[in-house]
C-alpha cells in the first residue's frame, strides 16, 4: 500500500535530478514492513531495480541519503528501493543482529510488491547493502539467487551458518568493498562473529562460480599513494565475476559518500556499473543439485516438477529452474532419471 509520495529536488546531491521517492507499507508474516522506492522519470518499459539495505541500527532514509545511489541509478533509468529492517537490523544468523524475522522472505515479497505497481525488469534485480545490510546481501546471494541477478556488499561479510544450504542454480556475480582498517567488521581473520572473512568469501564464491583466473589492479589517490587494490576473479567462458575492492586504510563506511573521508573508490557508481552487466535470464546454469522447487530438500516434489515440464514441453520453466541436469541442451527422460536417482 502506498502511503505517501514525496517529490524531491536533489539539492544535497552532486547531480541536480528531480525525482519522486515513494513510501510503501506491506504486510509480511503478520508484520508491517516498509520500504522507500525511487523510480526514474520518463522511462519507457520495465526498468532495472537495485535493493539497497541499511546497516545495523540504521534506517532506509539514512541509507538513501548517505549512499547517494539515486544520483547514479536514476539517470540510467534504474529504480532503487531502500527497505527498512525490523528493529533496525537484518536477520543474517549472527548473535548480534537480535532479529528473528524472515527477511529473506520479506525481500522476495517486496520485489513482487514493487513489480505489481511499477514496471520492473524482473531479470535485472540487484541487491547491495552496508555492514549488516552487506551481510544480508550475501544471505540473498545464497538463498534468493533465483530472483536477484547480482550482488554487492559494502563492509559486510558472509555468515554461512551451520547446515545452511545455498540454492545457487545459476552463476552468481558478486562485488565486495572492504577497508583494511575496518574496526567494526574486520578485514583480516579471525572474524568476530564466525562469519567468513573477505578472503574466505572470495574463495567460497569463486568456487561456486568456477572462477579461477585472477587479475589484480592497483588504484592510486593523491600524491600517487596506493589507495586500493582491485581483485577480479573470472574465466574465459563467462562474463560473471567476483570483484573485490580492498581499500587501503579504509574504515567502516560507504566508500565515496560525501559524509566520510574521501575515497578514490565510489561504491555507488561502481555498484551500478557492475550490476548493469548482468541479467538473470543470461546467467548460465550451474550443475543442478535436483532441488528444483528450492525448498532445501530433494524429494518426489522435484521429480514431479521436472516430469510436468517434460510433458508440457515448457522450455521457459525448465530454463528458469535449471532442469537440464546432464547439460546437453535438452530437458528429457535422462534428466528425469537423474532426478529420481538423487531421491533414492
Amino acid at each position: 500500500m502506498r502511503i505517501l509520495i514525496t517529490c524531491l529536488l536533489a539539492l544535497f546531491h552532486f547531480i541536480d535530478i528531480p525525482y519522486c521517492q515513494e513510501y510503501f507499507e506491506m504486510s509480511h508474516e503478520g508484520q508491517t514492513r516498509e520500504y522507500y522506492l525511487s523510480y526514474p522519470e520518463d522511462v519507457t518499459g520495465p526498468c532495472p531495480l537495485i535493493i539497497n539495505m541499511h546497516g545495523f541500527g540504521g534506517t532506509a532514509n539514512n541509507q538513501s541519503i548517505s549512499t547517494e545511489m539515486d544520483d547514479y541509478a536514476l539517470p540510467l533509468g534504474v529504480a532503487v528501493v531502500y527497505p527498512q529492517g525490523l528493529g533496525y537490523s537484518w536477520n543474517v544468523g549472527t548473535w548480534w543482529d537480535n532479529n528473528p524475522f524472515d527477511d529473506i522472505g520479506f525481500i522476495g515479497a517486496m520485489i513482487d510488491d514493487i513489480s505489481n505497481g511499477h514496471e520492473i525488469d524482473l531479470d535485472r534485480v540487484y541487491a547491495t547493502g552496508m555492514s549488516n545490510g552487506g551481510y544480508m546481501t550475501y544471505e540473498l546471494a545464497c538463498e534468493l539467487s533465483h530472483k536477484i541477478a547480482a550482488f554487492g556488499s559494502v563492509t559486510g561479510n558472509f555468515m554461512l551458518n551451520d547446515g545452511q544450504m545455498c540454492n545457487n542454480q545459476r552463476e552468481t556475480p558478486i562485488i565486495h568493498f572492504h577497508g583494511t582498517s575496518d574496526l567494526v567488521v574486520d578485514y583480516y581473520p579471525p572474524s568476530f562473529d564466525g562469519a567468513l572473512t573477505v578472503s574466505e568469501s572470495m574463495d567460497h564464491w569463486r568456487n561456486v562460480n568456477h572462477l579461477y583466473d585472477l587479475e589484480i589492479d592497483t588504484l592510486f589517490g593523491e600524491e600517487n599513494e596506493l589507495s586500493a587494490e582491485r581483485f577480479v576473479y573470472s574465466r574465459n567462458s563467462t562474463n560473471v565475476k567476483f570483484v573485490h575492492y580492498k581499500i587501503i586504510y579504509g574504515g567502516h563506511s560507504w566508500f565515496g559518500s560525501p559524509y566520510v573521508n574521501p575515497s578514490v573508490v565510489n561504491a555507488s557508481e561502481l555498484l551500478v556499473e557492475f550490476f548493469l552487466q548482468y541479467s538473470l535470464d543470461e546467467l548460465a546454469c550451474l550443475e543442478s543439485d535436483g532441488d528444483f522447487n528450492l525448498d532445501g530438500n530433494i524429494t518426489m516434489a522435484d521429480y514431479f516438477m521436472i516430469l510436468g515440464v517434460i510433458i508440457q514441453e515448457n522450455d521457459e520453466l525448465s530454463e528458469q529452474f535449471c532442469m537440464d541436469m546432464d547439460q546437453d541442451g535438452d530437458v528429457d527422460v535422462v534428466d528425469l532419471i537423474m532426478s529420481l536417482d538423487l531421491i533414492f
